[in-house]
């Protein structure tokens, strides 16, 4: 198992199963007297929601065990099992995911603001010069950050002119983070690094800067992490929490405006994170990144270290943001589960906010930064992104897009020229402009105007220079084979049989097997297609060929389409 609370699932179905197997008539002494009908028994005794992962947990505890009969094996491993249901982990939109870290950003800020004046207060109350209606606020704080308790009186209870400060609760939140305010805290770094909820709560406040803090070097911390699910091998991880670089700053940052610059990096949230946390680490005795202070403890422990995924739903339900089922208690550190005062009230909702789910927000965090955190790149695929409907609509772009590239560069490269009436008058008048733009030379541009050099569907640039015979011999491709050749040449003439041949080939395709009819002609009729569409001719064009069509031109493209003219 590869943590304590998977290994506590797992011993409680044996239990269970021992418990069962102790208040049956015939009660095994020995694993060996395990019977099939025991399994049935058992099986049948579970209620129905229980029935899935009792008999998923049974079959992982027994089924290779030696000490059972084969048959009671089989039994334990007899039928199919449902697949597991899970729940889609689907990231948040983008305005979603920027109500929630509004909220967060702005508790970050307050929870900032508050300490750091508190601590301004306590620096200038040691230096005595507070002013008078001050100096009790002073004092109170002073106590507190040197004892971690209020200060009371004779009989050991606050004094009541606290009172006028807000009580015991806002003078010890005046040095410290809130539970709440914690769980902001967790609910921005999960967003910037995208690392996991439970990996990001158990960081511990003790780091190595390998830039050595440093003005103008590369800032970065690292952070040791653990993660239990990577197996006991990988477990415990180093992880990079980096600082925005000054070259990305600019981008960012309008002049000096740290504010901005804050929320885009994770390493200035968690350098702040543990500024507003040290008091909690010195007088909890805790050594975790998280720390927050209690406000319902007033004698012992009021300092507590460590994030709970409760706190981020007690977090979003104080924030108005709809509440989510729980999905269990998971801790991680010295967390109490019990609500402290600051707890809101469920009721306090704000309609139109979507829920708060540390799941989410980790995959809205993976799918923006595209990189693996904590998993390899194969995880990130297969798991990740492979669910996600944004992703998968990118990526059919993608390959659409790569694709449609492909198709077009493959047509344009032995796509047929195309020369119009205009282009036939300026040959009669300067043959040697019309040549070279035809590309071919003054005596083949006569041949071809005069028709001459006619194929079927075009005119032909060099027979003598096919593209599947050898130099010099004449070429022996098929005539259609010419919408793909590089010797072809189309002029205004040709338009009556190419328009024929495209209606007959429109014809044959819904008499002859599809498969067939695009292995021999959909290549050719995807060419002439092109070849008297526009923007080389309009309709107008092609319904004026169709009447231009000859006899002998309609007899000649019926040789084509029937093979008369292969050899």
């Amino acid at each position: 198992m590869k943590s304590i609370k998977t290994a506590g699932s797992y011993f409680t179905m044996l239990v269970r199963f021992a418990t069962f197997l102790s208040k049956q008539s015939d009660v095994p002494q020995r694993p060996e007297e395990i019977s099939s009908a025991h399994v049935a028994a058992f099986k049948l005794s579970l209620s129905p929601g229980s029935q899935l992962p009792s008999a998923w947990r049974l079959r992982t505890l027994m089924r290779d065990a030696p000490c059972l009969p084969a048959a009671t094996r089989a039994a334990i491993l007899h039928g199919r099992l449902p697949e597991r249901e899970t729940d889609a982990v689907l990231a948040y939109s983008e305005d979603e995911r920027q109500q929630i870290l509004t909220a967060v950003r702005h508790d970050v800020r307050s929870a900032r603001d508050r300490i750091r004046a508190s601590r301004d207060l306590l620096d200038c109350y040691r230096r005595g010069e507070t002013e008078a209606d001050e100096e009790r606020l002073g004092g109170a704080l002073d106590v507190i950050d040197r004892t971690g308790d209020v200060p009371r009186d004779g009989a050991g209870r606050p004094f009541k002119w606290m009172r006028r400060y807000g009580g015991t609760g806002a003078l010890v939140t005046g040095l410290c983070l809130t539970r709440l305010e914690a769980a902001a805290f967790s609910l921005l770094l999960v967003d910037m690094t995208g690392e996991n909820f439970g990996t990001v709560g158990t960081w511990p406040a003790a780091h190595f800067r390998p830039d050595g803090g440093v003005a103008g070097a590369p800032a970065l911390a690292l952070v040791e992490g653990t993660k239990p699910r990577r197996g006991p091998d990988r477990e415990y991880m180093v992880t990079p929490v980096e600082d925005l670089p000054e070259s990305l700053a600019g981008l960012f940052v309008d002049g000096d405006d740290s504010e901005v610059r804050l929320f885009r990096s994770p390493l200035r949230v968690y350098l702040l994170l543990l500024e507003l946390t040290e008091l909690s680490r010195r007088h909890g005795g805790h050594d975790l990144a998280f720390g927050y202070v209690r406000t319902t403890k007033l004698n012992h422990g009021r300092w507590a270290g460590g994030i709970a995924s409760s706190h981020t739903t007690d977090w979003a339900a104080g924030n108005g943001f709809p509440l989510l089922p729980r999905r269990g208690a998971t801790t991680t550190g010295d967390v109490e589960e019990a609500p402290d005062d600051d707890s809101p009230e469920p009721d306090d909702q704000v309609t139109g906010l979507p829920s708060v789910d540390v799941l989410r927000l980790r995959q809205t965090a993976l799918e923006r930064i595209r990189r693996p955190v904590a998993h390899s790149r194969q995880t990130l695929n297969d798991r990740y992104l492979k669910r996600s409907p944004a992703v998968r609509r990118e990526g059919r772009e993608i390959v659409r897009t790569a694709l449609e590239e492909q198709v077009a560069k493959a047509r344009g490269r032995q796509q047929v020229p195309v020369f119009s009436a205009a282009f036939a008058a300026m040959a009669e008048e300067d043959p040697q402009r019309a040549a070279a733009e035809m590309g071919v030379g003054p005596d083949v541009l006569k041949r071809i105007l005069a028709g001459q050099e006619d194929t079927v569907l075009a005119s032909c640039a060099d027979h003598r220079d096919g593209p599947d015979t050898p130099p010099g011999e004449p070429c022996t491709a098929s005539f259609l084979a010419c919408l793909s050749c590089r010797n072809a040449r189309a002029l205004p003439h040709h338009l009556p049989v190419q328009v024929y041949v495209h209606d007959q080939l429109a014809q044959l395709r819904t008499h002859i097997d599809p498969d067939v009819w695009a292995f021999r002609y959909g290549d050719a009729f995807a060419r002439l297609t092109h070849l008297i569409g526009p923007p080389h001719y309009t309709a107008a064009d092609r319904e004026q060929a169709r009447t231009q069509l000859t006899e002998q031109d309609r007899h000649l493209a019926d040789d084509l389409l029937e093979g008369r003219l292969d050899l």
